[in-house]
């Protein structure tokens, strides 16, 4: 069986590694140049070199250009990770165009599946292999494989257990379609719902919630992503680590502290009271003016009084 393999990230190439490993024949891997590809993207380029894969690179997989060299291929299957929208075109180019999806489907369709996964306090979810068609994750399913999402992993430490969803699915896919061409079944598509895009939005730290929703928030953007932000005045402080601090306050001495008091600041970490509990967080560094503050507030009342150019500061 032929294959192509489009996609940016180290998924994509523990698809490609499943598939040389379960004997297929990969005819080319599709990537995009350094320039456009997302955060925690891969060297794809790098792995088509050194396995002898014929290696196409573009900014748009519709292009006429990109059409032509995946129909060059006469490829029986295309499995794809693409960080965009694949048109009809591309789709047909094969027998089968595969897609897949980190959630339980037809559950959680749409953007950002990582983060609201963390954010929502999930312990576990399925990496859904499916048909794709021109709709937004609602082709049939092929296979499902579990993975976990641990109580205190970060997001990439999620990525990592997704990874091996993929390779396993991968292989799995392999046997399946060396049997037959699967119609697969078809998804419950009223009890379908689509997550949003996240927006910087969805990663400012509101010192009145809860430790547990701070802490998630702060797993779901971390690092190589730009992190969770805390805002105090005019500076944006990003928030690499947060957990609940051990300190010798009472339960009630706890409870009567307002949510955003400082207890102590140094360095690049903070002690800070949340809603329910005193928070250690680690940082990128503390502006000098916070060490010597007492509270930090809830954000609108900074970012209220900051002009366009501050506001801008906050995408990067």
């Amino acid at each position: 069986m032929k294959f192509i393999v489009l996609g940016t990230t180290e998924f994509t190439l523990r698809c490609a590694q499943a598939l040389l490993d379960s004997g297929a024949e990969l005819r080319l891997l599709v990537s995009m140049p350094e320039r456009s590809r997302p955060i925690n993207s891969a060297d794809v380029s790098g792995f088509a070199q050194s396995h002898k894969i014929l290696y196409h690179e573009t900014e748009d997989i519709n292009s006429p250009e990109s059409l032509s060299a995946i129909k060059k291929q006469q490829a029986d299957y295309i499995l794809a990770s693409w960080p965009a929208i694949i048109k009809r075109e591309v789709l047909g180019a094969a027998r089968m165009c595969i897609g897949s999806h980190p959630t339980d489907l037809p559950h959680n369709r749409g953007r950002h599946p990582l983060h609201w996964l963390i954010t929502l306090g999930f312990k576990e979810s399925k990496l859904s292999f499916f048909r794709m068609n021109e709709g937004i994750d609602s082709g049939n399913i092929l296979l499902k494989i579990p993975f976990r999402i641990g109580k205190k992993d970060s997001i990439m430490e999620v990525v990592a257990e997704l990874n091996d969803a993929a390779y396993k699915g991968t292989k799995g896919l392999y046997r399946l379609l060396k049997r037959s061409v699967p119609e697969g079944t078809e998804q419950e598509h009223k009890e379908a719902n689509y997550w949003r895009k996240r927006s910087v939005h969805d990663v400012i730290l509101d010192l009145r919630m809860p430790s547990d929703t701070i802490i998630r928030t702060v797993r779901s953007f971390s690092t190589p992503y730009p992190c969770a932000k805390l805002i105090f005045e005019d500076s944006i402080i990003a928030v690499s680590k947060a957990e609940v601090a051990q300190t010798p306050l009472s339960k009630e001495e706890i409870m009567r502290t307002e949510p955003g008091k400082i207890i102590s600041a140094e360095g690049k970490r903070m002690l800070v009271k949340a809603e329910d509990k005193i928070m250690l967080l680690e940082t990128d560094g503390l502006p000098q003016k916070i060490l010597e503050a007492k509270y930090i507030h809830p954000p609108s009342k900074y970012i209220a009084g900051w002009s366009q150019n501050q506001l801008k500061r906050l995408e990067n």
